[in-house]
Order: structure tokens, then C-alpha cells, then sequence
């Protein structure tokens, strides 16, 4: 079986955490700090708060924003369930948008026309290792400055458009850590802002909202969402060897786009002028014949991923509207494997699976 993803472990990442079981530091110390001061720099942010995942980053992110209850969040539907989570477990109510059919991130025409009186607040999604167009972004803040805009750029560590880096869009910015990620701790989660008020608000947040700590005083209601040492110390030695692994997952990439680019059948993904795709997976739409491609695959042993399901035709939600680009690359969409020990001679072999079921 060729697998999907498998985790890139460095010599760095084993040495680091090493050194945190060495020193009797396992969960906190001081390379959870280090990690968050050169995560932010590495953002282009002022300051990182890392806490135990990408879900609960997304719910940390959405909380101290303060948004009124009841207010309306736009989140594309084609996304993870976390976004989902974060909009209801905080008392707000999603409105889905529908996404661009050439880049699979937001649609801001889609957007515009779900903005109302109630928004406070829109989600946006660098999916599958391409970043969002921070001069929309810019745009929908002139023409709509009391909205707050949410950057989840889990999928997208590295990622750039005009050197404007994955994680510094938006009010607020959010990461996972997740084995599958191009930065993996195993699990694990980030939030990154430029305010300072937002940031210790953070801190409080993954911490019980302790205000004194010696006498257990809790400012709120809170929980705890801390990282471990031993996982920053991972997340250290992924950081300094990020060129490496976004190197392996171009290399991979550019092996897939070989076979595929010409083929009227396929639709690789998009990488613009301007554009650096981090290929967090790649992901293509089957045109034509897709359940034969998949069965394909199942048939010589090699995993695959479906595009996510709509968030709007999820069965705890079954909505009647229509967002006919997030459906239509649900029913199209292709993840292939992607990690960095995946041989060229295994991508070929994968091209060719699906080439000759296509």
C-alpha cells in the first residue's frame, strides 16, 4: 500500500525533543516560547500563541475576537468541520459561501452576496496549500472595516502570494500541527495576531483564564488547550527545516503536473502569477470517469482522499441551498499521496493508475 501522507522527521526534531526529556521539561519550557517568537517571525506576526490543536485554534481565534452572540460568521463550506466548530461552539451562526472553481479557496463574489447587517466576522481557508488573495482581503476590509477576518491557513504553511506569507492575512490567523501537516508536531495548533490586548487574551485563553496562577483565581470559565514542550521541540526542528519539506512536496508536484497538465481530463491545481503553492496535498478534479479512477487505485493499493465534503450537506445540517462549485469538486476531487519519501518512480507508477482508468 502506497499511504497518503507519512510524517517527515528530522534529526533536528529528534535531537530537540531529546534534549526536552534530557532536561525533565516534557510539558512546559522554554521551547514553547522559542518556537512561538520564531513561528511569528516566520508569519510575518507579532506574536503566536500554540495550544494542544488546530480545531481548538480556530475556536481560541474566534472567541477573542469577542463577536456579538447570535452574529453571523461566513465560512466556505468546503472546508474542514473545525471551521464549523469554531463558528457554533462560540454562540454564532454560520452562513456558508461557496468557493472559486479554479483555486478551490473562497469565492469572494460569494462572499459579498452573503455579507448582511449581521456578519461580524468571515472565515477564510488556504486550501490545500495555496493562499487565499490578500488584495480581496484587503478590499472586503476598506469596504466592510467593522468585519473581522479570520485567517485559517493550516494547509499553508510557507505558502505566499507576492511574498505575503500564509498567516500574516487577516485580523487573526490560525495553524495545525497535525502529522499530515508540512509542519507537524504529531498534533498540535497555533494562533497568531498582530494586537497585543488579542494576544494576552490568548495566553489566558489555553490557560484556565488563570489570572493567579499559586492561588487557582480564574478570571472566566476556561480551559486547558496547552502544547507540550516535547511537541514545540518537534515543531522547532520542523520550522528550521521547512525549505526541505516544501522542497520534497514541489518536487512531488512538478512529478504529478508532468503526466497530468496536458490531459483536457484533469484539472491540476493552480499556482498563478504570484502564486507560491506549498502542494500541502496534491489534489486534482477527474473530470470524467472518477469512480473507475478510484477503484483504480483501491485495486493497486494506493489511498486516496476525497475532497471535503460540503459543510452545508453534511447530515447534522442537510441544506437545501445549492453551492454548486463546492459541490461539484466534492463529487471531482482527487487527493493523492504527497509526502516527502514518496519516490518519483511511485508517481509515475500513481499517474499512470489513473491515466489508464481516466
Amino acid at each position: 500500500m502506497i499511504p497518503i501522507s507519512i510524517p517527515k522527521l528530522y534529526e533536528e526534531d529528534k535531537m530537540l525533543a531529546k534534549k526536552a526529556i534530557d532536561d525533565n521539561f516534557i510539558a512546559n519550557g522554554e521551547q514553547i516560547a522559542q518556537f512561538e517568537k520564531e513561528f511569528a517571525e516566520f508569519c510575518n506576526r507579532k506574536y503566536a500563541v500554540t495550544c494542544c490543536n488546530g480545531t481548538v485554534a480556530l475556536y481560541m481565534a474566534v472567541k477573542v475576537l469577542n463577536l456579538p452572540k447570535g452574529s453571523e460568521v461566513i465560512v466556505p463550506s468546503m472546508t474542514i468541520l473545525s471551521c464549523l466548530t469554531a463558528i457554533t461552539e462560540n454562540g454564532l451562526v454560520p452562513v456558508f459561501c461557496d468557493i472559486d472553481i479554479e483555486t478551490w479557496n473562497v469565492d469572494f463574489n460569494s462572499i459579498k452576496n452573503k455579507i448582511t447587517e449581521k456578519t461580524s466576522a468571515i472565515i477564510v481557508v488556504n486550501t490545500y496549500g495555496l493562499v487565499v488573495d490578500p488584495n480581496k482581503i484587503n478590499d472586503l476590509k476598506t469596504s466592510y472595516p467593522n468585519i473581522k477576518i479570520i485567517e485559517d491557513a493550516s494547509e499553508s504553511h510557507g505558502a505566499s502570494y507576492n511574498k505575503i506569507i500564509a498567516g500574516s492575512i487577516g485580523d487573526i490567523s490560525t495553524f495545525s500541527f497535525y502529522s499530515n501537516k508540512i509542519i507537524t508536531m504529531g498534533e498540535g495548533g497555533c494562533v497568531l495576531t498582530d494586537d497585543e490586548d488579542t494576544y494576552k487574551q490568548l495566553l489566558m485563553s489555553r490557560n484556565l483564564n488563570f489570572t493567579e496562577r499559586k492561588k487557582y483565581i480564574h478570571a472566566d470559565i476556561g480551559f486547558n488547550f496547552r502544547l507540550t514542550n516535547m511537541q514545540a521541540s518537534i515543531g522547532l526542528g520542523q520550522l528550521h527545516n521547512i525549505d526541505k519539506t516544501i522542497f520534497d512536496r514541489k518536487r512531488i508536484a512538478s512529478g504529478y503536473n508532468k503526466w497530468f497538465q496536458s490531459n483536457n481530463k484533469i484539472q491540476i491545481p493552480f499556482e498563478g502569477n504570484g502564486y507560491n503553492n506549498v502542494y500541502w496535498y496534491y489534489s486534482i478534479l477527474i473530470k470524467e470517469n472518477y469512480n473507475a479512477v478510484l477503484n483504480a487505485l483501491t485495486e493497486n493499493e494506493i489511498d486516496y482522499r476525497h475532497f471535503f465534503y460540503p459543510l452545508h450537506k453534511q447530515p447534522f445540517i442537510n441544506s437545501t441551498e445549492i453551492l454548486t462549485n463546492s459541490e461539484y469538486v466534492f463529487d471531482h476531487g482527487l487527493i493523492l499521496p504527497t509526502y516527502s519519501e514518496l519516490k518519483d518512480s511511485q508517481i509515475d507508477y500513481i499517474a499512470n493508475v489513473v491515466l489508464k482508468s481516466i
